[in-house]
């Protein structure tokens, strides 16, 4: 009988990725987020959305591709197709734009999937970029459940520059922040549906 060969590695549930981007970079990004008007982060898509405190409690904003945001989009581009190759295999077109967050005290994110029947493009890709060093906030954990059971999901706190990587159809959350406040930047690889 012939055997199909392992060509590549397992594939992740999830990554941590370092190094995307340095110091300088980061602070650049956060300056471009406070740019912008702040939104009550929603829940839902499209004209279904809304704002749900008990669900979600989150000050965003969007940082759309221009000239002076490409290098960051062409940055995660590279990133993307890295990290797709070696670690999910999807097929992966583009990015939707990228939401710049802030969780202050009481900040938090319930249980939810970012992908789902209602939402315009089938993201399939997250990615969450650390922007706050984890020592200036309480609380604000990261948690994901990869195994169908949210009391043994996997739990830290994200590190300045730090890339979360994870399918979009994972449940995730983000714990209340306790005190001090918690930045990210996240992003979303969108495809054609799963087959």
């Amino acid at each position: 009988m012939n055997k199909i060969p392992k060509i590549h590695t397992s594939l992740e549930n999830f990554i941590v990725w370092q190094g995307g981007f340095n110091e300088d970079e980061l602070s650049k990004i956060i300056d471009f987020g406070e740019l912008a008007e702040f939104q009550k982060g929603e829940v839902g898509s499209g004209e279904e959305s809304k704002v749900f405190a008990e669900t979600r409690e989150t000050d965003i904003t969007w940082i759309r591709p221009s000239p002076e945001t490409e290098w960051i989009y062409n940055r995660m581009v590279n990133l993307a197709a890295r990290i797709n190759h070696d670690k999910f295999q999807f097929v992966l077109s583009h990015f939707q734009y990228f939401q710049y967050g802030k969780y202050k005290t009481a900040g938090h994110y319930n249980w939810h999937y970012d992908s789902g029947p209602d939402l315009p493009e089938h993201r399939k890709l997250s990615f969450v970029l650390g922007l706050t060093d984890p020592d200036s906030y309480e609380g604000g954990e990261f948690q994901i459940n990869i195994n169908g059971d949210t009391e043994k999901a996997h739990s830290f706190k994200i590190r300045r520059g730090d890339l979360i990587v994870f399918p979009s159809y994972m449940g995730h959350r983000v714990t209340p922040v306790t005190s001090g406040e918690r930045m990210t930047l996240t992003a979303w690889a969108v495809g054609p549906k799963f087959k």
